[in-house]
């Protein structure tokens, strides 16, 4: 945390995103993921957030008058709001929304089984994708993607969670079973969710699945993109893991964690590489 004085008053203020309240944290996640082109009126945008940043009420940011280079060394300051981004969870564990709570899941995935991670991506792809701005069919198409995603991520709290977690199935995860059913039902409420609080999802999946694909990478080609252009390639896959029969169904395929599963993917790809890289040895001895 930082002081700096303005006037006669003075303003603890935080200096990276782990300092922030998580009412800060919230209002100000998306000045990241503002472009950096001037198009979004950067100069009221900044003013937003430094209101913020500061903790200063609408009325006292009205009757703050500030000298050209205070404001330019205040924005100094404040820029790195703009020029970095979050790391691990965010300060908010839970939405709260018409009366219902929604847990967040745990950092990079660790909670995360593999069909909600397959569904969450099919969602995000689908978000991604360029729209025409005009077109009210296509913001509707993009805004119910979002809410797929959030309503995959975020879900309530499993009702014999005590139970659950004194079990020997204890996974470390407190919410109710991924099921497609649900997530489509709970999107349609959560449609009204705030927009900070979807964006605030937005951003911690997108860090998470970056760091993901980073991790294993290798099965997802030289680009860390998925094989398949369109987003159902994650279901294929996991499909042509329970054909392998390691893991089970493709029901039971579903419910393993993410990382488990892809950790032993990538193993048995590496093990085909080194065992290709062999057979080549062994083939170009026996040509000469």
């Amino acid at each position: 945390m930082k002081t700096i004085e303005l006037g006669t008053k003075r303003y603890r203020v935080a200096e990276c995103w782990s300092e922030l309240t998580p009412e800060q944290y919230r209002q100000l996640i998306m000045c990241p993921r503002l472009p950096a082109d001037g198009s979004y009126e950067t100069l009221d945008n900044e003013a937003a957030a430094c209101r913020v940043w500061l903790g200063m009420s609408p009325k006292v940011w009205q009757r703050l008058e500030l000298a050209h280079w205070q404001w330019g060394q205040l924005r100094q300051v404040f820029n790195w709001l703009f020029t970095t981004r979050p790391e691990g969870k965010p300060p908010i564990d839970v939405l709260n929304h018409r009366g219902g709570n929604y847990f967040l899941p745990e950092a990079y995935y660790m909670n995360t089984t593999a069909a909600e991670l397959a569904v969450a991506n099919m969602a995000y792809i689908e978000f991604a994708q360029p729209i025409d701005e005009h077109s009210p069919d296509d913001v509707k198409a993009k805004h119910e993607a979002l809410d797929r995603l959030v309503a995959t991520l975020c879900r309530p709290r499993r009702a014999d969670w005590r139970a659950f977690k004194a079990s020997r199935e204890w996974n470390g995860d407190i919410r109710e079973p991924f099921r497609e059913t649900s997530m489509l039902e709970r999107a349609k409420m959560l449609s009204t969710l705030p927009l900070a609080d979807k964006l605030l999802v937005l951003d911690y999946f997108e860090r998470s699945n970056n760091e993901f694909l980073d991790e294993y990478g290798e099965l997802f080609g030289s680009d860390g993109q998925p094989r398949y252009g369109d987003g159902r390639g994650w279901l294929m896959l996991l499909k042509n893991v329970a054909k392998q029969g390691h893991f089970g169904d493709f029901d039971k395929v579903c419910q393993q964690p993410a990382h488990l599963l892809f950790a032993a993917l990538l193993d048995d790809m590496l093990d085909q590489q080194q065992a290709q890289k062999e057979a080549d040895k062994q083939a170009m001895r026996h040509d000469h």
